[in-house]
């Protein structure tokens, strides 16, 4: 698969008809993914595929799968139908519900024999996911965390990937980014709404510094700043829009401000 590096970009996973637009305009702003989530409410792998249809050279990522929800038979079924390309997608699952590590390395293994050539990535919060994603992921993606944070999980990254004598994978940060004169009241209620989804938030949110995690500019200069202290940690920052309004104009806007545009 390929290994871009530099700016993504991320959505929520929704049904539109112009997703062909967003992924073609990120292509031309030089993004090198366009990572989509995945849940109940949204399907991930079929916002990247509609999203695909208009691009040549981006990449896709999905952030990601719960492997307590969805067995990799199912997921493997997923990526088939939506006919994204396979060197050009990275598969992120995580535990979800589940703390079990076991669930997870089983399911990344599956995933490897059902779809050989797909980049298999894994979401990490804590010192023992990380080290798990170290030992056997291609990409590992952190999510909710700043840089002082994300350093600390890439190092447990890195001894994984020793202890099992491999290449360090790609590390993903997912940083969740708005702009304009309410931009740190949006990203402080995505926090506040994610403190509600499960312990395991809760506790990183706690063992952080007090305050905002992620970037609120009122201008592309200040979203520019804010991303370059994640940028010098993470191989892949990926820009996690809370656009204004919910719709391809407003996911472009936070595009073009980290563009500096």
């Amino acid at each position: 698969m390929t290994q871009p590096s530099g700016l993504a970009f991320g959505i929520t996973a929704a049904a539109r008809a112009d997703h062909a637009r967003l992924g073609a305009e990120l292509e031309r702003l030089g993004y090198r993914e366009l990572w989509a989530n995945d849940t109940r409410n949204g399907d991930g792998l079929t916002t990247l595929a509609a999203a695909a249809r208009e691009t040549t050279a981006l990449g896709f990522g999905v952030g990601v799968i719960a492997l307590s929800e969805q067995q990799p038979e199912r997921i493997a079924g997923r990526v088939a139908a939506a006919g994204l390309p396979s060197d050009r997608l990275a598969l992120g699952v995580g535990s979800g519900s589940s703390a079990s590590l076991q669930l997870v390395r089983d399911g990344v293994a599956e995933l490897r024999r059902l779809l050989p050539g797909v980049g298999i990535g894994m979401a990490a919060l804590g010192p023992r996911m990380a080290h798990l994603a170290g030992e056997i992921a291609d990409v590992v993606i952190a999510n909710w965390a700043v840089p002082e944070r994300l350093a600390w999980v890439r190092s447990h990254v890195m001894v994984g990937a020793a202890d099992s004598g491999r290449p360090e994978p790609r590390f993903v940060a997912y940083v969740r980014t708005a702009v304009g004169p309410d931009a740190e009241t949006r990203l402080q209620a995505e926090m506040d709404r994610y403190r509600g989804y499960g312990a395991h938030y809760a506790r990183a949110f706690d063992a952080q510094p007090a305050g905002l995690i992620g970037v609120a500019g009122a201008g592309p200069r200040d979203v520019v700043a804010g991303l370059a202290a994640y940028a010098a940690v993470a191989d892949t920052t990926v820009v996690r829009g809370l656009p204004t309004h919910d719709s391809i104009d407003g996911w472009l806007t936070v595009a073009r401000a980290a563009k500096g545009l």
